[in-house]
């Protein structure tokens, strides 16, 4: 057991046996997965998706980096989501992380992208500023952060406004060695690459998530972060000081999870100021489930059924079929012949439902995000798969699930 759960003023406040222990209706995986549609497949090691209405049309598009096919992508939503997702291309070597911001402020999202590997760089791809050319890749331009150059593994990162100046900054995590988070300061014009200056927060062992969200009710998004390895791991969260204050130091708070290796995080859907609830995957353990009561957090471990892959992924809080009740998507790696994306219907209960989402496909599967893709009132899923069960890198891509619940 992760006996890092009980630090500080954690307190185990129950247990979840695996399949096979008296738990009814978790001994095997339900039948009949959801009908997956395939928004991309034509690269190889699709490495997380992140969301973002890029051209303004009320629609979330999605942003990909595929790490072993060097480039990164972003993907305009059609009409129809179950038809062919436009695209630009961007040369991203090593790539381990994507994401879209608009840093020059000229109303075009440009993509940000972390790469780890030999090429070890934060990079801005400015999109063009012309919308009638931002699916022309030859109109965009890669420059690559130059205080970033050489530094680091970068793994993780984010767009947020941290100093109320000269537009959206950057927070961006890494892995050792010389592991980091902290974040890049614009410059007041963002295309000065040697104006950005990078500001550590905390050394860092190989950071899995960022978020930006109120974690004290303050007012103030806080930075609160997953590191995975090292003396520092676990679930943290960082006090942001202000505007006037975020160049110096930000105070630490460590939620848990001290041992083992702390995956991607969770929020309870609803208010992000402050959140009530925060899931962790453990790589091998189980979800640790974090609940805010007053100013403690109280923790929950729970165990990883049977029928899954063998190495927890993520975790996610939402509710899938509309019933009021919370319930636990997670995804897995070491899925081969097993289901790597599956649910707990309305989790807290007693004897949670067990629902397999993805089927045997796939072996390798990232974070999950919910959106209601085809627009009939429930939330679908959306992730990417990028391995193979020949090991290679060829996986099932970037993908979606169509929720059946209407």
């Amino acid at each position: 057991m992760n006996t890092g759960i009980r630090l500080g003023v954690l307190l185990v406040l129950a247990f979840l046996p695996k399949a096979g222990q008296g738990q009814e209706g978790r001994s095997s995986l339900a039948t009949g997965p959801w009908m997956r549609h395939t928004i991309d497949d034509t690269s190889l090691g699709s490495d997380g998706t992140k969301a973002a209405d890029v051209n303004a049309d009320g629609k979330l598009d999605l942003v990909v980096g595929w790490e072993e096919g060097g480039v990164a992508r972003v993907y305009l939503q059609p009409a129809d989501p179950k038809k062919t997702w436009p695209y630009v291309e961007v040369p991203a070597p090593d790539v381990e992380d994507a994401f879209a911001a608009d840093l020059d402020g000229d109303g075009q999202w440009d993509l940000i992208t972390c790469s780890e590997g030999a090429h070890q760089r934060v990079t801005i791809h400015w999109a063009p500023a012309d919308p009638e050319k931002y699916l022309d890749s030859e109109a965009w331009r890669s420059e690559a952060i130059p205080a970033t150059l050489g530094k680091t593994r970068w793994m993780f990162g984010r767009a947020a406004d941290l100093d109320g100046l000269n537009g959206p900054d950057l927070l961006v995590g890494s892995k050792d060695p010389n592991g980091t988070i902290g974040w890049l300061e614009a410059p007041a014009d963002p295309r000065n690459m040697e104006g950005w200056v990078y500001h550590e927060i905390s050394p860092a062992g190989w950071i899995m998530s960022i978020e930006w969200v109120d974690m004290n009710g303050n007012g103030r998004p806080d930075l609160l972060i997953t590191d995975r390895k090292g003396s520092l791991r676990g679930l943290r969260w960082f006090e942001n000081p202000g505007f006037s204050g975020v160049r110096g130091g930000w105070r630490p708070h460590v939620l848990g999870m001290r041992a083992g290796e702390p995956m991607f995080l969770g929020r309870e859907p609803g208010t992000d100021a402050p959140p009530q609830a925060i899931v962790v995957a453990d790589l091998l353990e189980g979800w640790a489930l974090f609940r805010r009561q007053g100013e403690r957090w109280l923790s929950e471990w729970r165990a990883y059924p049977e029928g899954v892959g063998t190495r927890g992924k993520s975790a996610l809080l939402t509710d899938l079929d509309g019933d009021g009740k919370t319930d636990l998507i997670f995804s897995f790696e070491g899925a081969l012949g097993k289901s790597g994306l599956a649910a707990l219907m309305d989790f807290r209960a007693n004897s949670p439902k067990l629902v397999d989402i993805s089927g045997p496909e796939g072996v390798k599967y990232d974070f999950v995000t919910a959106i209601d893709l085809d627009e009939d009132g429930d939330p679908d899923l959306i992730t990417s798969e990028e391995t193979a069960a020949d090991g290679s890198k060829k996986g099932l891509g970037v993908i979606w699930y169509e929720n059946p619940a209407k």
